[in-house]
């Protein structure tokens, strides 16, 4: 198990507020995080992630570990589009 720490954002519908506190999550079992534009209760518009683990819970981060910003920020290669004579080749 690797925990690392999170900052996330909870939202008290009742109280109409929101907080940040300090959480430590398994990045093991981390299945998503999405970069994502957050409103706060006080109107403010916050950059965070949504992270979404393998127990079907999800959270809004407005801290997460270098390491796992760094890989949001690596290049991907470009795709590979089959051209149509292709296409029909692979059917045959």
């Amino acid at each position: 198990m690797s925990f690392e720490k999170f900052m996330i954002m909870n939202q008290n519908e009742a109280h109409q507020s929101s907080e940040v506190v300090e959480m430590l999550i398994n990045v093991g079992h981390i299945v998503s995080l999405k970069p994502i534009r957050m409103a706060t209760t006080d109107q403010k518009v916050v950059e965070g992630y949504w992270l979404r683990l393998s127990n079907g819970k999800k959270y809004k981060a407005v801290q997460v570990p270098k390491s796992l910003k760094l890989k949001l920020e690596e290049d991907m290669p470009a795709p590979t589009f089959v051209t149509e004579s292709q296409y029909e080749e692979q059917l045959q």
